[in-house]
Formats: C-alpha cells, structure tokens, sequence
C-alpha cells in the first residue's frame, strides 16, 4: 500500500509539472466521458428503466389477434377478458382498463383530463401503493358504487393544490360527482399521463360482450412461469373460446408480449445509436490523451532508466504511468459528469417539448443516480487505463539488453520516424482520423435526414392549419344523431371565426378487417387494409388533399343516403393497378367480410404521407354522419398566424355545449415538431460529437507532428546544413501529417460506410448512406488535417540551422 501511494503522488506530480498538457489531456477525457453520460443517463431512462414499477419483466400484455387481418393486437371484449382471467393460471393478476376522456368541472372552464378506467387488481399487479388514502376495491366496481377516484401526485399537486386533505374531497367529472380516496406516487405513471382512475364496472350485459372490443389487459407472470409458457396457455384458452363461441370468436387467437416491448419502441432506437456513437468519441479522446502519455514518457525515459538500474521492475514504471493515466481520467470524468447534467437539464427544461415529456416513457427519470455515478467511474476507470495503454506497452516491450548507458547515451533522439515509439504514435494519429470520419459521417447523415424527413411533402400543406380536439362522453351523447348534431353545429361555429377560411372534422374508427371489392376475390396477405377515418365533408379540402377523381365527400352525404368512401391515392393504386383513378370511381368495396352494405367510392384523392417512414398513409375516409364517433379531431385553415384563431375556437365550441372541453390545441406545424422532436435531439447530439470529434482529431493531429519536429530538430539541423531547403524540410515535415491522415482516411471510409449501413438498418432505414457525402466529408476532415500539420511544419521550415545542430 505504501508503494501504490508513493505511486499516486509521484504521478500528481509529474501531471502537475506540465499544467498546460495537463488541463488539455483533462479535458479531452471530460468531453469524451461526458458524452457518454449524457447518453447513458438518457438510455437508462428510457430503454432500461422506462417504467418504476417492480418485477416489470413480469408484467405482459394481453391482446386478441385477428390472422387473417394481419391484427396482432387488438382490443380484447369483456367477456373473453374474464374468462381469460378465470381460466389462467400462469398468472399473478389479471387486470383491464379503458382510456376515459374526462371532463373536470370546476369554477371556470370545462378541463379535459387523461382518465383512465380500471379493475381493481390494476393497482396490484403494477405493484405500487399510494402515498395517501387507498385504491378502489373490487366492490367499488359495481355499477352504482363506482363514484371513487385515484388521483396522480401531478394531478394532487396541480389541481387540489397538494392539499393535506385531499383523500375524502369530492370533484365533478362530467356531470358527475366522485369521491378522491387515494393519491399515487409520482412514478406511477400508467398509461401515460393519466390524471386520474377510476374504477372499471360493467353491467351484466357488458360483461357478456364479446364482439365490442374496447379494453386494454395487463398481467403479471406468476414467479418462474415464462413467456412461452403463458403463450402456450392463452393459445389453448383462445382456441376453447373459439369452439364455444364462434360467432364472435372464430379465427381470433391472444398474444402475450411484455410490457417493455410496446415502450418507445422507435425512441430507443435512437438512444442505443447514440450511445454507441458517443463511445466512439471516447475512443478517440482516448486516442488523443494517450498519444500525450507516450510523448511523456518519451520526455522521461532517461529518469525510467535510472528508476530501472536502482531496481524498479518494469511493471511498476508500467503501474505508474497507468495512475497517471487514472488521474487524468477521473478528473475528466468528474467535469464530465457535471456536463452530462447540465446536458440533461438543459434538455429537461428547454430542448424537449412539454408533451414529449408527458408522452415518452421514462422521460422523467432523466437524471445522474446511483447507476449513472457507477457508469461514470466505470467509464473514467476504462479509459484511464486506455490512455496509459500506449506508453505502458512501449515499456514493457522494450528488449530486455536495453541498460542505462544505452538509454543515456540515445539520449533525446532515437524517437525518429522508423522508432518503435513513433510507429505506435503514428497508429494512434492513423486511428484518431479513422474514428474521426466515422463519426462526421454519422452526423451529417443524421442531420441531412432529419432536413429530408421535415421537407419531405406530408401531402398537404402544414403551415396556417389549427388543430383541436374534443371526446364526447358517451353518457351525454347516446345516440348518432345528437353525435352528428354536435359536429354538424360545431363546424357551423368554426366557420364564422374571424380569420378562419376551411373548417373539417375527423376521427379515427375502428380497424378495418380487409378490402373487399365486388367482383373480386377476398384479398390476400399481402393486399393492403387501408386504416378508416370517419370525415366532415370539408375536411379533405380544408386539408389540403388534392382530388385525383370523382369528388370529395359532400353535406349530402347523411345517415340516410347511399354509403360512400373516399379513398387515397395508394389504396385506389394497389387494387385498381394499371388503370386510371377513375375505374376506381363508382366501384363498390366493403372494409369487412361481415359488412352488410357495400360502399360506393365517390373519391380518390391524394395520398397522406407519414413524416418518419415517408410512407403513404392508405386511408378510407367514411362520410362522419354515417357513421359518428364521440372523439374528433377539427383543422381550420387560416388566413394568418392559426394560434390568433385559437381563443375563438375554444369560445366557438363552447356556444354549441359548454360543458364541452376542447384539448391539444396546436398548429400543425406544433404537431409535426412534436413528433419529430427525438430525431431533433439525435441529429444536434450527433452534430455535438462530431463538432468534438474534428477538434480531438485536429488537435491529436498538431501535437503529434509538433512532437516529431522537436525530437527531429537535430536531424532537421543536418539536412539543412548539407543543402536542403526550407521548401524540402516543409515536404518531408508536412508529407508525414499526410501520408497518416490519408491512411487514416483510407480506413475510416470502408469503415463509415459499413457502420452507416449498420445504423440505417438499425434506425428503420430512415438513414439514407451515400458515397458523395462520406467523400465530402473525407475532404473537410483531410483539409482539417492538412492544416493542423502545415504550423509545425512551418516551424521546422523556419529552424536555424546551426541552432538546429546544437539541440541534443
């Protein structure tokens, strides 16, 4: 132990006996360490742990699955979800919910708050208690008893003003009154952004549904009961269910996937990219800070000698050049830390949108914890040992003839060109420039594709589009006709807000099951089912789609007119192909086998493009007053600025029920950089590092032939003394940088090219690779390179001589 602290000290020594390569080496390392903090704090939130709730391996989702529409997770009915529960036995808990569009009343406005209606073992299959009063009980989930509330810590905090008292206080949803008996903790979170639950009670009628499919069903594994295993039960209880109600049941199956699989399954993605381009980062600052570390111990060599004669073995020279190595490390992670925090932050607070924060599982928990301190000394450990690799491995190969004259009489040159020492200094720089267009290259196809996803043409026109949305309760609204009634008042009252020039509605419906087209077969697995919207009939034109053919839907379009459909450009395409949009027109299709009226296409029109895949949406729109849905979404186009329409709309809307909240109001563009934001993030991420990684390499590149010139300056001396030129000695100095930067590069094309590949198919091939961008990025990092060796080898060209021949 005394040794290993002589050890320390003479290492803090030596750092501080050269402050200036010091503070640079440390802040190499901060930025390196720090950029992967900063990206294993966001995958830690986001991939490892986006949920808090214990034992979450355990936890599953059930859904039905339909084959033959290519539905593996549909909504599961009452009825097939308790007999699911009663006749399991791979399972802790079984539980149900339904997402509940509640309406708190209080003294001003109505408010839309996220609700969410639950069974009563919901609470204990998640496995998280409340911080004040208690869940609802499995008697509270009878009808006529279920007037309780589980309020979330946001909602307690918000809205009852973190009120000591709040369990037993009563609020008004709708139009009814319920009784708050528990508050959760803030980590239960689930689904996402719920304010409140509420318990899920069925009549008896309900619970024998089998063909409305509406809820949502979690479970919990029983202790050593595996995936498969649950699989194989439910397949059994789904096929029994078949055989005894084939009606409803016939062709429908169940699949068990767990919880964490339906998480940010796109967001985390991104994470793990980042993260493994924030190690390449590390690498080369590792690089760059042991190329300093051999140049040290190139300047010590005569004192290792003689530490050697006296008796020190090489592996403690070795032990102590590797502590040097761990101070700088562990200096630079302690800065990088405090920057990754910083990073997070700053993100928390500023770079990321309310919303995305609300929506992104495990967003919130974005912070520096126990896991991130331990993966911030791993990570400083790893590469404290990295940067004293070099030097250490040059010690310890060194022959075993090599004696102290011999040393002391090399002197301060033998560190030529051909020496072991610079051939390892060279690799180092060869593998900097390597690493370094690897990492340029992943940024600026980043960047260009997150400037291709935003221009690429939504298929109609984004800007001067406002959008809201309002959820009918469906105690209020009974029947289609007041549903109809609503909107058709609703959008009369829209289109008298000043500034506001097209106003449309429309809603999501329910999955279709195929496309079926008279005269045709049923068609196959790998004929397309296009999703339903049900449409005002100005919303295609308020949107901006153009018509290919036919006509768009029409106020004469009602409960008690012919069906019609509109369909989109890509669906008219694939089942009318090579022919004209117009055979479309006039044909009769049905969007499933049990569907009893046929559907007359009156429409193509322009496709809907998906921002991220660049897809086409394939869309059936359905005239809304044939068939209403309690949840739409309206767009009004404007003349101006559509947030100036937003107070009038809301007012609009409340003159045709004010009981009615409307919710997520936003532009469109609002909506588009929402949804975009995490590409954002990766793409200005990325342009970070690589803005980090140009400045390691072209710093690395100007130490190491700074270096190479004062150990040549007495060879410099010589040649100039025997007639060389100022112009020869800025070749010879000059083409060593290059001939390391083009080998560098020589290397790192093959390689960016095959880790782009890698990523774009690990990003869901948003990432388009091509040659002309790696080679412009190839000639930015080689003129980068090129003029970080052009100063020192100036410096040499400008040596005098005879000063040259007298430096040893």
């Amino acid at each position: 132990m005394d040794s290993i602290a002589r050890d320390i000290k003479i290492a803090f020594r030596a750092l501080l006996k050269s402050p200036g390569a010091t503070a640079v080496a440390v802040l190499a390392l901060a930025l390196g360490i720090g950029v992967n903090v900063s990206s294993f704090i966001t995958v830690n939130a986001l991939v490892l742990h986006p949920l808090a709730y214990p034992g979450l391996e355990r936890i599953e989702t059930l859904w039905e699955t339909v084959p033959k529409a290519r539905d593996e997770r549909d909504s599961v009915a009452p009825a097939n979800f308790l007999d699911w529960k009663t006749q399991s036995h791979v399972f802790e808990h079984v539980a149900a919910y339904r997402p509940w569009d509640a309406t708190l009343m209080s003294s001003g406005d109505p408010e839309r708050v996220q609700g969410c209606l639950a069974s009563a073992e919901f609470f204990a299959l998640l496995g998280l208690k409340p911080t004040m009063g208690r869940v609802f009980s499995a008697d509270e989930t009878e009808p006529g008893r279920d007037g309780v509330v589980v309020v979330s810590q946001g909602f307690w905090r918000g809205r009852m003003g973190a009120a000591p008292d709040a369990v037993g206080r009563s609020i008004t949803l709708g139009r009814r009154g319920y009784k708050v008996v528990g508050v959760m903790p803030a980590d239960f979170d689930y689904p996402l952004a719920t304010d409140l639950w509420a318990p899920l009670s069925m009549t008896a009628e309900e619970k024998n549904e089998r063909a409305a499919r509406d809820l949502a069903v979690l479970a919990r594994l029983k202790p050593g009961v595996s995936v498969k295993r649950a699989q194989a039960e439910m397949d059994g209880i789904a096929r029994g269910l078949s055989a005894e109600y084939p009606k409803t049941n016939k062709d429908r199956g169940v699949t068990v996937k767990p919880i964490r699989e339906l998480i940010n399954n796109v967001t985390d993605r991104f994470c793990v990219a980042l993260l493994g381009v924030a190690g390449f980062v590390l690498l080369l600052a590792c690089a760059n800070v042991g190329n300093l570390q051999l140049s040290r111990a190139a300047a010590r060599q005569k004192l290792f000698a003689v530490e050697a004669a006296l008796g020190a073995s090489r592996f403690r020279i070795a032990r102590q050049l590797a502590l040097e190595g761990l101070a700088l490390s562990l200096a630079g992670g302690i800065i990088g830390l405090w920057l990754a925090n910083w990073n997070v932050d700053y993100a928390r607070t500023v770079g990321i949108p309310a919303e995305v924060l609300r929506w992104v599982a495990g967003i919130q928990y974005m912070r520096v914890d126990g896991t991130v301190l331990a993966f911030s000394l791993a990570a400083s450990i790893a590469a404290g040992l990295l940067c004293g690799l070099p030097a250490a491995f040059h010690l310890l190969r060194r022959k075993a003839g090599d004696n102290l004259a011999e040393v002391l009489k090399e002197g301060g040159r033998g560190s030529g060109m051909g020496s072991s020492r610079s051939r390892l200094r060279s690799a180092l720089m060869v593998l900097e420039v390597a690493l370094a267009l690897v990492l340029l290259v992943g940024a600026g196809l980043m960047v260009r594709t997150f400037n291709r996803l935003l221009a690429v043409n939504p298929g109609f026109e984004p800007r001067n589009l406002l959008t809201m949305e309002v959820a009918l309760p469906a105690a209020t609204y009974r029947d289609d006709a007041r549903i109809t009634e609503f909107y058709d008042r609703a959008i009369r009252e829209l289109a008298v807000v000043p500034g506001v020039k097209e106003v449309g509605a429309s809603g999501y419906m329910s999955a279709a099951e195929g496309f079926f087209v008279e005269g045709r077969p049923d068609p196959g697995p790998a004929d397309p089912i296009p999703g339903t919207r049900a449409a005002s009939s100005e919303y295609l034109q308020a949107l901006g789609l153009p018509l290919l053919a036919g006509r768009f839907l029409s106020a004469r379009d009602r409960v008690e007119s012919p069906r019609v459909v509109v369909l989109s450009e890509s669906v008219a395409r694939h089942y009318w192909k090579g022919r004209g949009f117009e055979d479309a027109v006039g044909q009769h299709v049905r969007l499933s086998a049990n569907q009893s009226q046929w559907l007359t296409v009156v429409g193509v029109v322009g496709d809907v493009r998906n921002w991220f895949t660049q897809q086409p949406e394939r869309l059936a729109f359905i005239p809304c007053a044939q068939s209403p849905q309690l949840s739409m979404q309206f767009i009004m186009r404007t003349a101006g600025d559509p947030m100036r329409a937003a107070p009038a709309a809301r007012a609009a809307i409340r003159n045709v029920d004010p009981y009615q909240p409307v919710y997520e109001v936003k532009s469109m563009e609002q909506w588009i950089a929402e949804e975009s934001s995490g590409v954002r993030a990766t793409a200005n991420s990325m342009t970070i590092y690589a803005v980090i990684a140009l400045l390691l390499a072209v710093t690395g590149i100007y130490a190491v032939v700074s270096y190479s010139v004062v150990q040549r300056t007495h060879e410099i001396g010589i040649r100039m003394a025997l007639g060389a030129g100022r112009t020869e000695v800025l070749k010879l100095t000059l083409g060593y940088a290059m001939r390391m930067t083009g080998m560098g590069l020589s290397i790192g094309i093959p390689v960016a090219f095959l880790m782009m590949r890698f990523m774009s198919r690990f990003l869901y091939d948003v990432v388009i690779v091509d040659a002309l961008t790696i080679a412009a990025f190839a000639a930015i990092l080689g003129a980068a390179a090129l003029a970080a060796g052009y100063i020192p080898a100036r410096q040499a060209a400008a040596l005098d001589p005879l000063a040259a021949l007298r430096v040893e």
